[in-house]
């Protein structure tokens, strides 16, 4: 049988495609140059971490058991920008490694492009997050370390990504938020913070004498190494604060450092006991005084 030049061509690539000595020395250049799109990728990885990395340790002051508010922040964006550096790699390398093999890429890009417009259109509350997720960084309303209340969820910003926040709850419960839901947000440790020490007293106290002492309480507070190490300006006696069922409700009160106010609150709630024992000042409990009708106690007397 005579096969035509058409058919002896088609034959002969065959037969090359099966050829090991034809593929291989094609295959092999374009495995190695994905090899080193992936070194590459890497080196630029770790050299990117490096970057974050020294950012970090610039703002970084001398005590290392606490965060300051700078430290706070940079530790967010430098967070964040990890991330999207490599995602960007990732992306990156597969775009060189697929036209490498010859792909056109071209064409694929403008098709991702569409496919994106119509993902937008589709996807409105992930877009939506991701804006949100910007402005929070880009305005810094709260960061990754601050102890926030968002609608119903309060705890420590564990974790801050573009579409989600994670917020660590006092009991351990984690709680993952979208940030295009976050509509306000409390911020309980920004710049400063507030110690707040309320007491309830006996109405058979001597207010003056209670001021004094709570005046003996903020002087002591300055003689101890934590508390004068955390508080901003003096503590100050703010009066009478609620005249309640059983009790006269005083307050005490300073600003501290942020994530503090709580230690500080209990060791200001010690000193407060300490101080009141010495003084001989009641910390009064809920009492229920009872008043009886005149023909309920001849009944308990006995009486028809």
């Amino acid at each position: 049988m005579i096969l035509s030049v058409d058919q002896q061509r088609a034959a002969v690539s065959l037969s090359n495609i099966w050829n090991f000595h034809t593929w291989w020395p094609w295959l092999s250049v374009r495995l190695l140059h994905s090899l080193l799109y992936i070194l590459g990728a890497y080196v630029i990885s770790k050299i990117w971490g490096m970057v974050l990395k020294r950012i970090s340790s610039a703002a970084e002051d001398d005590d290392p058991t606490t965060q300051n508010e700078l430290e706070r922040r940079v530790e967010t964006v430098t967070s964040i920008l990890k991330r999207i550096g490599n995602v960007v790699l990732i992306i990156t390398v597969c775009l060189m490694v697929l036209s490498d093999f010859g792909v056109k890429i071209g064409p694929l890009l403008a098709g991702l492009g569409v496919a994106g417009v119509a993902l937008g259109f589709g996807s409105q509350y992930l877009v939506r997050d991701i804006i949100s997720g910007f402005f929070i960084v880009l305005e810094n309303q709260f960061r990754v370390g601050d102890v926030v209340k968002i609608g119903e969820y309060a705890g420590t910003v564990e974790k801050m990504y573009l579409r989600t926040t994670q917020l660590r709850s006092a009991s351990g419960d984690l709680h993952v938020i979208p940030n295009g839901r976050i509509e306000g947000v409390t911020n309980l440790t920004r710049v400063w913070s507030r110690a707040v020490l309320e007491v309830g007293v006996s109405y058979a106290s001597n207010l003056d004498l209670v001021f004094e002492a709570l005046r003996e309480v903020a002087a002591r507070a300055q003689q101890d190494d934590f508390i004068a190490a955390n508080l901003k300006e003096p503590l100050d006696v703010a009066g009478v604060t609620k005249l309640g069922d059983s009790a006269i409700t005083v307050r005490l009160w300073g600003k501290v450092e942020p994530l503090q106010q709580w230690a500080v609150e209990r060791a200001l709630n010690k000193l407060t006991k300490e101080v009141f024992d010495e003084r001989g000042i009641e910390i009064p409990f809920p009492q229920v005084t009872l008043s009886l009708e005149k023909t309920a106690q001849e009944v308990f007397r006995g009486k028809p």
